[in-house]
């Protein structure tokens, strides 16, 4: 049937925490001949949608136009969803040899255009018909494995699936919280049942397993960017990032208590990132526990398994790390092209 990618994210994974105890699927993939595993890097902001981006383009954000979750377009802000990539996908470059796309976020649909894939779910970015969803309302894990199986039953050349429920949880309880560990165990419990599915197929096959970002624990206290900048600047919060776009004086931006980076785009936006703890919003008390967007979690999980010799440039690749998330969609295009 001829050599298949499966490209899978596990959003905020943390690749510190694959072991033999807690991830023991994952850590066989890691183990087998000729795999690696190792740490790569997001782009900026440590997002998941920047980054979603950049694995099924190969570009960064300046090129496919994604810098965080949403997006400023004419002076409005939209999701990234609305917007899509800038860039072409591996959707479209790889449609003649069959792709899959089965997204436990249902924005990702529109944010990697998976529409141009074969074959996608949601259908449309639709979650209205997904009957089991997570705590914040995205497509839950249990709902998304038997799409995936239906994917790698098949002959696309091309899959792509996508678990969220780390990300969930780290969220809403914290990365360092027993919920957040037994999700990782769910998580690998799942990555058992598609090893037995990809099966036969093993020795064709390259699987890649990356996760877009780490979490970081808020500690706070809060960064008002929207009052300390005024009403001539949009501002984006997200989470230990913010996008600002507007008439912005970075002596005023530099000044403001936590600041710990900042990088202006050609589109006129600026990206600012604070340190460990913080976080940008309005609100006193932040939404989330576990957050990430700024640089202290631009760490990603990159590992390499399957049993096709075309998996050996891309180990290599992790071996040497770290990879950067604009890596992977140029290598597998490379591969199969």
């Amino acid at each position: 049937m001829g050599l298949r990618f499966v490209f899978l994210v596990l959003d905020a994974f943390d690749p510190a925490r694959l072991s033999p105890r807690l991830t023991p699927n994952l850590w066989g993939w890691a183990n087998t001949d000729g795999a690696m595993a190792g740490t790569g890097q997001s782009v900026m902001a440590s997002c998941t949608y920047p980054n979603h981006a950049s694995f099924i383009t190969g570009q960064p954000p300046a090129a496919h136009g994604i810098y965080t979750n949403h997006v400023v377009r004419e002076g409005k802000v939209h999701g990234a969803w609305e917007v899509g990539p800038s860039a072409p996908t591996l959707f479209e470059t790889l449609n003649h040899r069959g792709t899959e796309a089965v997204l436990g976020d249902h924005h990702l649909v529109g944010v990697m255009r998976a529409t141009a894939a074969e074959r996608h779910w949601p259908f449309g970015g639709d979650v209205s018909q997904v009957d089991d969803l997570d705590l914040l309302g995205y497509p839950s894990d249990q709902a998304v494995l038997p799409q995936l199986v239906k994917a790698l039953e098949g002959e696309a050349a091309f899959v792509f699936g996508y678990f969220g429920s780390i990300d969930t949880y780290s969220h809403v309880y914290g990365p360092d919280s027993d919920e957040a560990a037994n999700a990782y165990r769910l998580v690998d419990q799942k990555i058992g049942v598609l090893h037995q599915v990809i099966g036969s197929r093993w020795q064709d096959s390259v699987i890649v397993v990356v996760s877009d970002h780490i979490q970081d624990t808020v500690a706070g206290p809060g960064i008002d960017l929207h009052t300390a900048l005024g009403d001539e600047v949009v501002v984006i919060d997200e989470g230990s990032a913010a996008l600002l776009s507007g008439n912005l004086d970075i002596d005023v931006l530099t000044a403001v208590d936590g600041i710990r980076g900042w990088e202006s785009h050609a589109d006129g936006t600026t990206l600012a990132w604070c340190g460990p703890g913080r976080y940008f919003g309005r609100s006193e008390e932040p939404v989330f526990v576990g957050i990430h967007g700024g640089n202290h979690t631009r760490a990603q999980l990159g590992l390499v398994s399957g049993g096709s010799p075309a998996r050996l440039p891309l180990a290599s690749a992790v071996r040497e790390g770290p990879v950067l998330a604009t890596y992977w969609a140029n290598a597998i295009r490379e591969a199969m092209l």
